[in-house]
C-alpha cells in the first residue's frame, strides 16, 4: 500500500510539471551532484507536507492553536529549498577556489606546446570537483559534434561565476585572434588569487557583525514577540482587555518577516555586496525565525501555564 501511494503521488507530479521542467530539475540536481530522481524527490515532499498538515489540523481542533501553525507545512519545502541553495553556493565557491588552479595548469600545457583542446583534457584527468565536471562535460560535447565555443560558452549558462565566465570568453576570444593565450591564463589565475584573498579577508573582518545579526534575527526578535504574546494572553486570562491585543499577533508575524528579509539583504551586502544574493539569506532566516517564534510561544506557554 505504501509503495502504490508513491507511486500514484510520483504520477500526479509527471501529470502536472511537464517534463522539459522535470529534465530541467534533474540536470540542475546532477550539477549540484545529487543523484536522485527529481520526481521521488518531489513524491516525498509532497506526501510529507500533506501528513504534516493532517496533523496540524488535528492538533488546531485539539488545542484551538493559532491557524498560522499551518505554516510549519511548508517546512519541508523550505528545508528542501534551504539544501539547494546550500549546494548552489558550495558549487559557486568550489568553482571559484579551483579556477585560478587550473587556469596555470592550462597555461603549463600550452608553454609546454600542448593543443588548448587537449590541455583542457590532460588536466581533467587530474583534477576533481565541481569545475572539473563542467570541462569534462564540455569535452564529452566537443566529442559529440560539438564545437569548442559552443560548448565552452554552454559552461556559462550553466555557472554561476563571473570568473569563469570572464575566463571562458577570454579562452573563446584569444582562440579566435591567435594571441598569446598562456601569458593571459597565468595574468589572470593571479588576478582571481588576489580577489579571493580579498573577498576572504573581507568576510572574517565583517563575521562579528553578521553573527550578531543572524541572532537578532533568528533569536533575540522572536523570542522577544513570543513573551509579548504570551504576555497579552496572560492579560486576556486577567480580564485586562485592550483593544491592541488583537491586532499583537499579526503585528508580530508582519515584524518578524520583515525584519527577516532586512537582515537577509543586509547581510548579503555586507558579505558578497551583492544584495541579490539575500535569497540563499532568506530561504534560512525566514523559517528558522518563524519557528523559533512559535517554539518560543509554545514552550514559555507551557511553563507559565497558559
Amino acid at each position: 500500500m505504501y509503495m502504490e501511494i508513491i507511486d500514484k503521488t510520483s504520477k500526479i507530479i509527471k501529470e502536472h510539471i511537464s517534463e522539459d521542467d522535470l529534465d530541467y530539475m534533474q540536470d540542475m540536481l546532477i550539477q549540484l551532484k545529487i543523484y536522485h530522481q527529481i520526481t521521488d524527490i518531489l513524491t516525498y515532499i509532497l506526501l510529507i507536507t500533506v501528513m504534516l498538515f493532517l496533523s496540524l489540523i488535528v492538533v488546531w481542533l485539539i488545542f484551538g492553536v493559532s491557524l498560522l501553525i499551518m505554516l510549519f507545512t511548508l517546512m519541508p519545502t523550505f528545508i528542501f529549498l534551504n539544501y539547494l541553495v546550500y549546494k548552489i553556493q558550495k558549487r559557486a565557491d568550489s568553482i571559484e577556489d579551483e579556477l585560478a588552479d587550473y587556469l596555470l595548469q592550462i597555461s603549463s600545457l600550452l608553454n609546454a606546446g600542448m593543443a588548448l583542446e587537449s590541455s583542457f583534457d590532460e588536466v581533467s584527468k587530474n583534477m576533481d570537483g565541481y569545475l572539473d565536471d563542467e570541462i569534462k562535460r564540455a569535452l564529452i560535447e566537443i566529442k559529440m559534434g560539438k564545437t569548442f565555443n559552443e560548448a565552452f560558452m554552454d559552461i556559462t549558462k550553466r555557472c554561476d561565476s563571473y570568473n569563469l565566465n570572464k575566463a571562458i570568453q577570454i579562452i573563446v576570444n584569444t582562440k579566435e585572434s591567435g594571441g598569446n593565450l598562456s601569458e593571459i591564463l597565468e595574468v589572470m589565475a593571479d588576478d582571481i588569487r588576489q580577489t579571493q584573498l580579498l573577498k576572504k579577508n573581507k568576510k572574517t573582518s565583517v563575521m562579528m557583525s553578521v553573527m550578531f545579526l543572524l541572532v537578532s534575527a533568528i533569536i533575540a526578535t522572536p523570542f522577544s514577540f513570543a513573551t509579548i504574546q504570551i504576555y497579552t494572553v496572560f492579560l486576556e486570562s486577567v480580564g485586562r482587555t485592550n483593544s491592541l491585543i488583537d491586532v499583537i499577533p499579526i503585528a508580530s508575524n508582519g515584524y518578524i518577516i520583515i525584519h527577516s528579509l532586512l537582515v537577509s539583504i543586509l547581510i548579503a551586502i555586507v558579505m558578497e555586496s551583492n544584495y541579490k544574493k539575500s535569497i540563499k539569506w532568506i530561504v534560512i532566516i525566514l523559517p528558522s525565525s518563524m519557528v523559533v517564534f512559535y517554539l518560543s510561544k509554545l514552550v514559555i506557554g507551557m511553563i507559565l501555564g497558559i
